[in-house]
């Protein structure tokens, strides 16, 4: 049987478009250890570690796999390996000009990685790929090889931490780890489907459920027009870089990019000295950021949260990404850095209080109640839609705090990437690793003043403890 996709993948796989492209990535830096295969004391052979990545990438059964059309409209598409598939085509290296350094926010080697991020991943065969990229020089600071690793994955394969958990299998020492990634990402069966007996009676017992259903799609459809309605009059009433006139997004606003890193330990001190969470840090310092680049007017983002841990009307693990979320209004126009955080951790708060289920924030759950013949035509019409519901997304990826190493190389730093949706100007993911907090910033607003800003709102905060 056909593994099929889940229904918020097969919506991710459709809302996908050229100039909006739906998948996800990190760049990864290697350095401060020994040469990689064949090369000389402070060089590295990025053609052998490319061969070394394509192997391990070729027994990963998730990276073998291309979505399948379903020749029945009623049904959404599926799973199916691609025949001679050779994971080298999809690994390529490139030597980087002279003049970029080995340092990850150099807004040079930033450009060429916004680029290759702003490039859609291949849709005809396993929708990723690895770029390996080498600086000309020697490398790093002390001579060491220095290597970045650019993974990019379709959102509709795996979600943030199932990307991050593949590219770990890559490393040394975890190439025969178990695939992370759902092997049948099929989609949950409805519980009309799931229930046995007579159909009248298998009927009559799903009643109560799709009633369910029913009321919280309503509940959630409601708020989302609210919040899409809500969003128009702050476009009007709240001009803004952050908000293209008329919805339309620069035509280069896919390509910027910036990495800015920031200290734990600065990060608990904060939390700390004014409480909340180190999420609330980060959105109070991305708000503070903005104002420091010269926003003044509040803006809002969509926080992710998982639902992996939920479970289908069958008790089986859900398949697939499942994901809710928060909308939060960051406090750009307060100018006391202190007050900012207190308005974001008491928005959060209510937010979590209220529950992920629930608000224009749960769009993504109504992905679940939508048949799948109707996902192909719906996603012109949704396309549009996120700038309308929120101004940037901003989303955390955990990554397990131990020490890895690709071709001996020990990985020094971990920025991911998210998708920049049509019509927005920025998109955050931000992930711990090694005592910093690196993150990944894209789109129009993602340049080398906001990195700045990031790291001097940080300071500014850490100054009130």
């Amino acid at each position: 049987m056909t593994p099929r996709l889940s229904p918020l993948d097969h919506a991710f796989w459709c809302l996908e478009s050229p100039d909006a492209p739906m998948h996800i990535g990190a760049l990864a830096v290697f350095g401060g250890g020994p040469a990689g295969p064949a090369g000389p004391p402070g060089r590295v052979d990025a053609e052998a570690v490319a061969a070394l990545l394509a192997r391990r990438a070729q027994r990963i059964p998730r990276l073998r796999r291309r979505v399948q059309p379903s020749r029945n409209p009623l049904e959404g598409p599926g799973w199916e390996d691609q025949p001679d598939f050779d994971a080298a085509t999809q690994t390529v290296c490139h030597q980087l000009p002279a003049d970029v350094t080995a340092d990850p926010s150099d807004p040079r080697l930033c450009r060429i990685v916004g680029e290759l991020m702003a490039r859609p991943v291949p849709r005809e065969a396993p929708p990723w790929e690895m770029h390996l990229l080498s600086p000309a020089g020697i490398g790093g600071a002390d001579g060491e090889p220095v290597l970045f690793l650019l993974l990019k994955v379709h959102h509709a394969v795996v979600d943030g931490l199932r990307a991050l958990e593949l590219g770990i299998r890559l490393l040394d020492g975890h190439s025969e780890a178990p695939d992370p990634a759902d092997p049948e990402a099929s989609a949950a069966p409805t519980p009309l489907a799931a229930a046995s007996g007579p159909a009248p009676l298998r009927l009559l017992r799903s009643l109560p459920i799709e009633a369910r259903r029913t009321l919280r799609a309503t509940e959630i459809a409601a708020s989302a027009l609210l919040a899409a309605a809500d969003g128009v009059d702050r476009a009007l009433r709240h001009p803004s870089p952050m908000r293209p006139p008329l919805l339309r997004a620069p035509a280069t606003s896919g390509h910027g990019l910036a990495l800015p890193a920031l200290v734990v330990d600065d990060v608990r001190i904060i939390r700390k000295t004014h409480g909340g969470t180190a999420n609330d840090v980060v959105l109070a310092v991305l708000a503070g950021a903005l104002r420091g680049a010269g926003e003044r007017t509040d803006v809002r983002v969509m926080v992710p949260v998982s639902q992996r841990g939920r479970r289908t009307a069958t008790g089986t693990p859900a398949a697939g990404n499942r994901l809710s979320g928060f909308l939060v209004d960051l406090p750009v126009s307060e100018p006391d850095p202190v007050a900012r955080l207190r308005r974001v951790r008491a928005t959060m708060d209510a937010r979590k209080a209220a529950g992920p289920r629930r608000g224009a924030g749960a769009v993504a759950l109504l992905a679940d109640l939508v048949p799948p013949a109707a996902h192909p035509l719906a996603a012109p019409l949704l396309r549009p839609s996120a700038g309308l519901l929120f101004d940037a997304l901003v989303t955390n990826v955990p990554l397990p705090d131990r020490p890895f190493a690709l071709a001996g190389m020990p990985l020094t730093g971990l920025h991911p990437l998210a998708p920049l949706a049509r019509h927005q100007a920025l998109s955050v993911a931000v992930s711990s690793f090694r005592g910093r907090l690196h993150l990944g910033l894209r789109g129009a607003f993602a340049t080398p003043e906001l990195s700045r800003a990031v790291e001097a709102a940080a300071a500014e905060l850490l100054a009130t403890c």
